[in-house]
């Protein structure tokens, strides 16, 4: 019987109290900050016939916020609905550019407000009013970009500059994402940092938010480069350098042997980047998943260690040496001769004092041994620096004849 009850009168069943819900001060189930908005008066993109009655600039009136995860919260109302999406960067970006063409102001909410319904024509300019939780009784946005105006903490926005501070805290962001990731590897070996830091640098600039990020850089890079700049500077360069003070570890631990580990470090984000994110860039795949990212990291590691690893040599097998110049071969005894001979019978360490000397003694054997006098004038130098000091001639003593060697003993001239 009380089945067949609630089944006719469905006001019988039992409903939840609504004071079983924990409300605040303003009568919600959670408690919100106010956020700051740009609104943005901007210009018609297709002509209305209202125009004619509006302001020049101010035709059109739409907010917009910036969320912590890198979108963007759009509030437009339209003759036919209200428009709120999220959106990237990218996006954002178009209708912020839109915004310069009029003005923009940083305005923030009210909460609770002090806005009414009972405000009759629901036109762009009443709704973003309402939004805000302005009582404004105005209904044109050049109206209300007046009333907005005249508040003490509503700030104009220069976009431009705002775009170039932006992506900078965005690139900035991203690279803090990245570098996060990485654990504490105590005793880890450079393949297993690499891997972790690899995977992390992938994963951030193939998701969503980091592909939107290059795509705004670059798209807005035309029009003010410094946009372009600012991403450079904050997005690849952390991980470059977090690379690079990873490779400068190995190196002093003699694991690699590697001249220039910036450049090392450069070429290694390259690697990683590769085709993967270009294809990615143009929207010509989905964002890797995770087995996907770790796979082409392992092959950019593998492939970059086997360019940097210092070679092992076997058991009993003696290093290699570097082979000589064929032309120094006839060369190496007459040059430790003669660098000798002139420290012998020059005085003093002028080099510049003895060079004629040398010059004089060097001359009679270039024919055999191939070497023009400034091919040899540097190692007959450092044989001369390297020879200890002899018996100089006393002050005032005449330099007696430079000797003559005879034969050379290695070409036998």
């Amino acid at each position: 019987m009380n089945a067949f009850r609630s089944i006719f009168n469905p006001f019988s069943a039992k409903t939840p109290e609504p004071s079983s819900i924990a409300i605040d001060a303003n009568g919600s189930p959670i408690t919100i900050e106010p956020a700051n908005w740009f609104i943005c008066f901007v210009p018609g993109l297709r002509r209305q016939w209202w125009h004619t009655f509006a302001d020049r600039r101010h035709k059109h009136v739409f907010a917009l916020r910036p969320h912590e995860d890198g979108t963007w919260l759009l509030m437009e109302p339209w003759w036919t609905r209200m428009m709120v999406n999220v959106l990237t960067l990218e996006q954002a970006i178009k209708f912020l550019r839109w915004g310069g063409m009029g003005d923009v102001l940083k305005v923030r909410e009210w909460i609770p407000g002090r806005g009414s319904q009972m405000r009759g024509w629901a036109n762009c300019s009443v709704l973003v009013s309402y939004m805000l939780g302005r009582p404004y009784r105005t209904w044109t946005p050049n109206g209300l970009y007046r009333r907005l105006s005249s508040e003490p903490d509503v700030e104009r926005v220069d976009v431009a500059g705002f775009l170039r501070r932006h992506v900078s805290s965005e690139s900035q962001r991203h690279s803090r994402t990245a570098l996060a990731w990485m654990p504490k590897l105590r005793g880890a070996t450079l393949r297993d940092t690499l891997l972790h830091l690899g995977t992390a640098v992938v994963a951030t600039m193939t998701s969503r938010s980091g592909i939107g990020l290059h795509r705004a850089a670059i798209a807005e890079g035309v029009r003010d480069p410094g946009v372009a700049g600012a991403y450079r500077s904050a997005a690849p360069e952390q991980a470059i350098e977090k690379t690079r003070k990873l490779l400068a570890a190995a190196r002093w631990r003699g694991e690699i042997d590697v001249d220039d580990c910036a450049l090392a470090a450069r070429r290694f984000i390259a690697m990683l980047r590769g085709d993967l994110h270009l294809e990615v860039v143009l929207g010509l795949r989905e964002s890797p998943s995770h087995s996907e990212i770790r796979d082409h990291v392992a092959c950019v590691v593998d492939a970059f260690l086997h360019g940097v690893h210092r070679p092992t040599p076997m058991a009993g097998t003696p290093p290699p040496t570097q082979a000589p110049d064929p032309a120094d071969l006839p060369a190496r005894g007459l040059i430790r001769e003669i660098g000798a001979s002139v420290r012998e019978l020059a005085r003093g360490d002028d080099w510049e004092a003895v060079a004629g000397l040398a010059e004089t003694l060097w001359s009679d054997y270039a024919g055999c041994t191939g070497l023009t006098w400034e091919q040899a004038s540097g190692r007959i130098r450092h044989a001369w620096e390297s020879s200890p000091a002899g018996s100089h001639a006393a002050a005032g003593e005449r330099m007696r004849e430079p000797p003559r060697f005879g034969a050379c003993r290695e070409t036998g001239c």
